[in-house]
C-alpha cells in the first residue's frame, strides 16, 4: 500500500505539474494580473468608449440615449468597436503596472534584516527549503533593499503605495501612450471626420438670410458619435446644404469609412511622423502618473484599515508582502462579508482616484482629437477656460455649469471604474490565493492516483 501511495508523486505528470506550480509561483503577479486584467476589460470596454463618445460631443446626450443611438446604428458590436488592441494592450500595460508597483513595494520596505542568516557550510537544507530559496532569488529581479516605510501604519502603507503606484504610473505611460492615442482615434472617428470636413458640418448661423432653417423631421443623431453613421456611408448633410446641394452639383464629402486599427496607425505616422504617436504626451503622463499613485495608495489603506495581514511586526522588521484578509474592525463586521472586501476597495479606489484626475483626462482627450483632426492645438489653460466658460467671451457660461461641462461623461465612468477595478482586485486576490493551492500538482496527483489504482 505503501508504494502505492508513493507512485503518484513520482510520475512524470506530477513532475510536469510540480514545475508548472513553481513557474506560477515565481510569476504569480504577472499571472494574476493578466486574468484579472483580460476579464475586466472586457466588461467595461463599452463604458469606456460611451465615455470619450460624451466627452467629444457637442451636444449634451444622456448615457441611454447615446447607448441606444449606438445600438441600433451600429449594433451591439459597436459598444466593442476597437476592442481588440485595448484588449491586449490594457492587459500588458496593467500587468507591467502591477509589476513594477509590487517590485518598488518590496524595495522600499525590505531591509537586510528580513532576509534572516545565511545557511552555514555544514547545514543541509530540505529540498522544499532549497526550492524556495532558489525561487525567492529568481523572484528579485533587482535586489535593492531600502528598509524605509516598513512600519504597519495607515502612514507607512499610504506613502509606499504612493510612491510604487507613481513609479509605475510614470514607466508604464511611456509605453501606453501610442495605444492610448490610437484608441482614442477609433472612438472619436466620426468627430474627427466631421472635423476634417468643416465645410459641410460647420453649425449653420441662426436666422441667417443666406441658408433656410435646418428640417428638424430629420432624424438627428448627438454629434461627436460613431454610433450616427453605418459603415460605407457618408454621415446626413445639414440641411441647408443638403438642399442646395441637390439641386445642384456642387461638392459632397466623401464617403465615412473608418479606418481599422492598423489603418489609424498608418495615418497618425502619415501625418505626423513616429512622434505623432505621443500627442499630447505631456496630459497623459501627468493622469497617468497621479492617477496611479492615487489609485494605489487609496486600495492599500482600504484594505489595511479592512484588516489586512500585511506580514509586519513590532519590531519594524518589515512588510514581506501583502497577507491574507484577516478579521474585519467590528465596525464592518455586520455589513461586509470579507468575499467582497476586494471589489469594495478596488471600486472605491477607481471611483475617487478617477474623480480627482477626470478633468486632466478630458483635456488630453480634447487635445488629442484637435491634433488628429488638424485644427490648431490649444494649450490647457486656454482648453480648460473654454471648457468651463465657454467660446463666447462676452456671455461666459456659469462657473457650476462649466465645471458640469468639464465632468461631463463622469456618471458613466464612475460606473465603469466600479465594475472594472471591483473585478480586477477580486480576480487578482481569487487567482493568487489559488495559485498558492499549487492546484497543478493536486490535479496531477488526483489523475496518476487514478491510473495507478
Amino acid at each position: 500500500m505503501t508504494a502505492s501511495r508513493q507512485t503518484p508523486y513520482k510520475g512524470p505528470w506530477t513532475q510536469r505539474a510540480i514545475a508548472a506550480d513553481e513557474w506560477l509561483g515565481r510569476n504569480k503577479v504577472v499571472a494574476s494580473a493578466t486574468t484579472a486584467s483580460l476579464l475586466s476589460t472586457f466588461a467595461g470596454f463599452p463604458l469606456d468608449s460611451l465615455k470619450s463618445r460624451l466627452q467629444s460631443s457637442r451636444e449634451s446626450s444622456s448615457l441611454f440615449r447615446l447607448a441606444a443611438g449606438v445600438i441600433r446604428e451600429e449594433g451591439v458590436g459597436g459598444l466593442w468597436r476597437g476592442f481588440p488592441l485595448p484588449l491586449i494592450t490594457i492587459s500588458i500595460v496593467r500587468t507591467i503596472s502591477f509589476t513594477i508597483y509590487t517590485s518598488t513595494k518590496r524595495i522600499l520596505n525590505a531591509s537586510p534584516e528580513t532576509t534572516g542568516p545565511p545557511l552555514s557550510a555544514g547545514e543541509v537544507a530540505d529540498v522544499a527549503g532549497d526550492r524556495r530559496q532558489a525561487e525567492n532569488k529568481r523572484r528579485r529581479w533587482i535586489d535593492v533593499q531600502l528598509g524605509l516605510f516598513h512600519q504597519d501604519t495607515a502612514r507607512d502603507v499610504a506613502i509606499t503605495s504612493l510612491i510604487a503606484g507613481g513609479a509605475s504610473g510614470a514607466v508604464v505611460c511611456l509605453g501606453s501612450a501610442p495605444f492610448e492615442l490610437v484608441k482614442v482615434r477609433r472612438q472619436l472617428e466620426y468627430q474627427i471626420y466631421r472635423d476634417t470636413h468643416p465645410q459641410f458640418y460647420a453649425p449653420t448661423p441662426p436666422n441667417s438670410s443666406l441658408h433656410p432653417p435646418p428640417n428638424h423631421s430629420l432624424p438627428q443623431h448627438p454629434a461627436g458619435t460613431s454610433a450616427s453613421i453605418p459603415q460605407n456611408h457618408a454621415p446626413p448633410l445639414p440641411a441647408s446644404i443638403a438642399s442646395s446641394t441637390s439641386s445642384s452639383a456642387g461638392p459632397r464629402p466623401p464617403p465615412f469609412r473608418p479606418p481599422t486599427t492598423l489603418e489609424a496607425v498608418r495615418l497618425i505616422v502619415q501625418k505626423s511622423g513616429p512622434g505623432g504617436l505621443y500627442t499630447g504626451f505631456r496630459l497623459h503622463f501627468v493622469r497617468d502618473s497621479l492617477g496611479t499613485a492615487l489609485y494605489f495608495a487609496e486600495y492599500d489603506v482600504l484594505r489595511f484599515l479592512l484588516g489586512r495581514k500585511t506580514g509586519g511586526d513590532s519590531k519594524g522588521q518589515g512588510r514581506k508582502g501583502e497577507g491574507e484578509q484577516g478579521d474585519l474592525p467590528d465596525w464592518a463586521k455586520g455589513w461586509l462579508p470579507k468575499g467582497l472586501v476586494p471589489f469594495l476597495c478596488g471600486s472605491v479606489a477607481g471611483v475617487t482616484s478617477w474623480a480627482l484626475i477626470y478633468p486632466v483626462d478630458a483635456i488630453k482627450t480634447k487635445a488629442q482629437q484637435r491634433a488628429l483632426s488638424g485644427l490648431e492645438p490649444r494649450t490647457p489653460l486656454v482648453q480648460i477656460k473654454r471648457l468651463v466658460r465657454g467660446v463666447d467671451t462676452a456671455n461666459p457660461k456659469p462657473i457650476l455649469a462649466g465645471i458640469a461641462r468639464l465632468y461631463r461623461g463622469l456618471g458613466v465612468s464612475m460606473i465603469r471604474s466600479m465594475l472594472t477595478h471591483g473585478l480586477l482586485w477580486t480576480i487578482v486576490d481569487a487567482a493568487g490565493t489559488w495559485i498558492d493551492t499549487r492546484p497543478m500538482e493536486r490535479l496531477a496527483g488526483h489523475y496518476e492516483g487514478d491510473i495507478d489504482r
